[in-house]
């Protein structure tokens, strides 16, 4: 979905100094056997009255509200959809190859005054640019040839929502506050910001040599969410209504066999927070949904770690392919 970057990005620097923030994230305990109820903590809900985009605890309980629910009996459902164009080089345009769309559904748990865990599983397919059909097959223009496509199911990607947040660099400890950049106009409410990640690759050439684009990936994700005020200050919401758009630059997929090959992919796509629960998902995406991948329309129940990413996913269910 469109905050996996940033969740896995603050699971896997927390994972390293995961008692700082009151809590193991190893822990296995299932999610309904831990009683975790709002009113145990002192968590003011209407924001004190106003909210200060400059507070830690604002910031993060925003984003509790914005993403998910504070109560952990509610799930709650995020939908995508959009494009993924290609760049091949400063001589050609971005060229669209396939839609994307997919949903994730969330549910947290509080583990402290302002602190929640996000338990978040998430599905996305690749579309026919006319029909909007979920691809199983598709032909590769840039290599003429037909490749599998492989959808992406991630289970699980939680994360932990803290007021701060702790990671080392070498051998130096850091810790930051959890800010959002604001824009705030009216009882307009946008958050704007990126993540960007360079991680060693999942895929290496030695034994996916069609397959991997290299022994490092690097990725940049821009999200926007868009919001009211009003409705995030009110202390009787628990959850608010979100729309917005999520942009992502990353290299060739996997099953595309583009190997090494210079250029990039861009995604983008607009979200939406469906507050109408699963049923309410675009008929195509609800079926496909429920025929390969029914456990994907409930949120996890149970801690995990690490978060699964899609390259471990397709080293874990698929072979090289040969080349033709």
């Amino acid at each position: 979905m469109i905050i996996s970057s940033i969740d896995k990005y603050l699971l896997n620097r927390r994972s390293l100094l995961g008692a700082s923030l009151g809590v193991v994230l190893a822990s296995q305990k299932s999610f309904s056997s831990v009683k975790n109820k709002i009113e145990n903590y002192n968590t003011d809900l209407g924001f004190s009255g106003a909210f200060d985009p400059n507070d830690p605890t604002h910031n993060t309980l925003a984003f509790c509200k914005l993403m998910a629910d504070t109560r952990p009996e509610v799930e709650t459902l995020g939908y995508f959809k959009g494009d993924v164009l290609a760049y091949l080089g400063q001589d050609t345009k971005l060229e669209p190859l396939f839609g994307y769309e997919g949903f994730g559904v969330t549910r947290t748990h509080q583990i402290g005054n302002y602190k929640w865990q996000k338990f978040h599983k998430e599905v996305a397919y690749y579309t026919d640019l006319k029909s909007g059909e979920i691809l199983e097959e598709w032909h590769n223009p840039i290599i003429d040839e037909k490749v599998r496509v492989v959808p992406v199911h991630n289970d699980a990607v939680n994360s932990v929502w803290a007021p701060t947040y702790s990671f080392m660099i070498g051998p130096k400890k850091v810790t930051k506050d959890f800010i959002f950049p604001w824009l705030l106009i009216g009882d307009n409410a946008v958050v704007d910001f990126g993540v960007n990640t360079t991680v060693p690759a999942t895929l290496l050439p030695e034994k996916w040599p069609r397959e991997s684009h290299g022994t490092i990936t690097q990725v940049m994700e821009a999200i926007q969410l868009h919001t009211k005020i009003s409705e995030l200050t009110d202390p009787e919401k628990t959850s608010i209504q979100v729309t917005g758009s999520w942009q992502r630059i990353a290299p060739w997929l996997p099953w595309m066999l583009m190997g090494q090959r210079s250029g990039h992919l861009f995604y983008k796509t607009i979200t939406r927070k469906m507050s109408e629960g699963v049923e309410s998902l675009p008929p195509h995406i609800y079926a496909y949904t429920k025929d390969n991948f029914p456990d994907y329309f409930k949120a996890p129940t149970e801690w995990k770690v690490p978060n699964v990413s899609s390259y471990e996913v397709y080293a874990r269910e698929m072979k090289p392919q040969p080349f033709k």
